[in-house]
């Protein structure tokens, strides 16, 4: 509005000086009234005095060079000559993009990290007068800060830990900003990027890394396996035993019953004839010497060590038991 009113008045005073010079009759009339310019100069004097301070915004006055006010949001009044809006700031959070900058990490890692720093003017007076270029303050320090977090870090460290970086940015800069009127409020990174050769090696050392655990994963599966196996085997092996344990015993048991005599001796003879038969598809020519010719020979010595075993004592014991079965009462 001010300038609007300067405009107008440098027109009127334009349109005088031309009509005074050249005597050319203009319709001026208003503007040689004194009424007019007296109005025009409290206008004039009123638009500099008044200020309309938009929303999440303040002025910074000085009043003949030093600092005296901060105007917030509404209509304000500032006295003209002496006073004068030095500073603007919005009040809104701000976004910077930090350029990239090259990092070194702990391993001797060269990569290059860009990022978004947000921030915003808590305090006007200190935003004026704390820096002279507060955004390059802070993207100065914020890439300080970066190089500082990289470097204390390894390199695969870097990707897995971005919110420790993040965090350990906004408290370096948060703390500087404080003197600057500013309040940071987050960082992020944007990219994180290193050379080709680097990224290569990296690539082969997480491929054998996979394949590793691969190899591990399946030496355990072949491991367990062959544990189920031997374990299977063993309880096989134990179930057979016990088979064949009771299979004995229950023989015994019945060879010492009346007519266990004739039973093995049928047993034998059916092996026997089983056994020659064998021998005899098996070959164009069969030859027996000795006591082997004979079958009634082994059926002979097979009732034999039968009639040793059931003279032994645990036998003795058992007939006697069975011919006496009031012992077993008593």
């Amino acid at each position: 509005m001010g300038f609007a009113l300067f405009v107008v008045g440098a027109a009127a005073i334009g349109l005088l000086i031309i009509d005074r010079s050249f005597n050319l009759g203009l319709p001026i009339g208003l503007f040689q009234n004194p009424l007019f310019w007296f109005a025009y100069v409290a206008l004039l004097a009123l638009s500099t005095m008044v200020r309309f301070v938009r929303q999440q915004t303040v002025l910074v006055i000085e009043r003949l060079g030093r600092y005296n006010r901060s105007l917030t949001a509404g209509v304000n009044f500032v006295w003209p000559i002496v006073e004068r809006v030095a500073y603007t700031f919005d009040l809104r959070e701000q976004v910077i993009d930090v350029p990239e900058q090259d990092a070194i990490t702990k391993d001797n890692a060269t990569v290059t990290i860009d990022g978004v720093l947000y921030y915003k003017i808590v305090n006007a007076k200190d935003a004026a007068y704390g820096a002279q270029d507060i955004r390059r303050a802070i993207i100065n320090l914020a890439q300080t800060s970066m190089r500082s977090a990289i470097g204390s870090m390894e390199l695969d460290k870097t990707f897995e830990n971005r919110s420790e970086i993040n965090e350990r940015v906004v408290r370096a800069v948060s703390d500087a900003a404080q003197l600057w009127g500013a309040h940071v409020t987050r960082y992020e990174i944007k990219d994180i990027a290193m050379p080709e050769s680097l990224r290569q090696s990296m690539e082969r050392q997480m491929k054998a890394e996979r394949d590793k655990r691969a190899t591990v994963l399946e030496s355990e599966g072949v491991k367990q396996s062959e544990i189920n196996r031997a374990e299977g085997e063993k309880q096989a092996a134990i179930l057979r035993a016990e088979g064949q344990a009771k299979a004995i015993e229950l023989v015994r048991t019945q060879i010492t019953q009346v007519g266990g005599d004739q039973a093995v001796q049928l047993e034998v003879a059916k092996s026997a004839i089983e056994q020659y038969g064998r021998l005899a598809k098996a070959g164009n020519s069969l030859v027996l010497m000795g006591d082997g010719a004979d079958p009634a020979g082994w059926i002979a010595k097979a009732m034999a060590v039968l009639k040793a075993v059931n003279a032994s004592p645990a036998s003795s014991e058992a007939q006697q038991r069975r011919a006496q079965p009031w012992r077993e009462a008593e």
